[in-house]
């Protein structure tokens, strides 16, 4: 990815998860997408999960990265506009404008694969510190490109804000290793962040 783009953007996951899992249905199925299993009630939970999040680490955020202008969403690879992730960002009433400056381009985005061009940004951002906002860290290709595209037009993105990082324990002994470490502490939402 770092060949593809120049540079990695660092990525601040509130809370991992694995498949299947509770946290994966609600990420899954609280987007109108989701079929027959779409559940509106699982974006209040994750607006709740947000919320509480931005409560506790705002001024934590701000003493690591400086002042936040704003928060973009990154944008749906399936052309979904808005993101259902803008609406349950919006009603956590944060406080930090929603930049909705984000479309998609025309490079190719794959599972692993970043592309300079998978977006475009309608606005120049010269002097403002954006956050990226994901609602699942897979592989990073999506995200990675997004912020890309942001600090190609004059944004700052001090970081990637997702609500969860799926983690495949199987992976690597390395991966299972971090997955039970992590799985056996008790989720604190003022614990550090960075």
């Amino acid at each position: 990815m770092k060949v593809a783009l120049g540079e990695i953007w660092q990525v601040l996951p509130i809370s991992l998860y694995v498949k299947p899992s509770e946290l994966r249905d609600w990420l899954k199925f609280y987007k109108p997408s989701g079929g027959d299993r779409y559940d509106p009630s699982y974006g209040i939970k994750l607006t709740q999960i947000l919320a509480r999040f931005f409560d506790a680490q705002m001024s934590n955020i701000e003493a690591t990265w400086g002042p936040i202008d704003g928060i973009c969403v990154v944008p749906s690879t399936k052309g979904v506009v808005p993101h259902p992730l803008c609406r349950v960002y919006e009603r956590t009433n944060v406080g930090l404008p929603l930049v909705e400056v984000l479309v998609r381009g025309k490079g190719p985005l794959r599972h692993r694969f970043a592309h300079r061009d998978g977006f475009d940004c309608t606005s120049q951002g010269a002097g403002h510190k954006i956050l990226l906002l994901d609602d699942v860290y897979t592989t990073g290709a999506t995200a990675q490109s997004a912020a890309y595209a942001l600090k190609s037009a004059g944004y700052e993105v001090p970081g990637i804000l997702t609500i969860a990082r799926r983690i495949n324990p199987d992976f690597t002994p390395q991966v299972r290793s971090l997955w039970e470490r992590c799985s056996a502490d008790e989720f604190d939402f003022n614990g550090k962040f960075i």
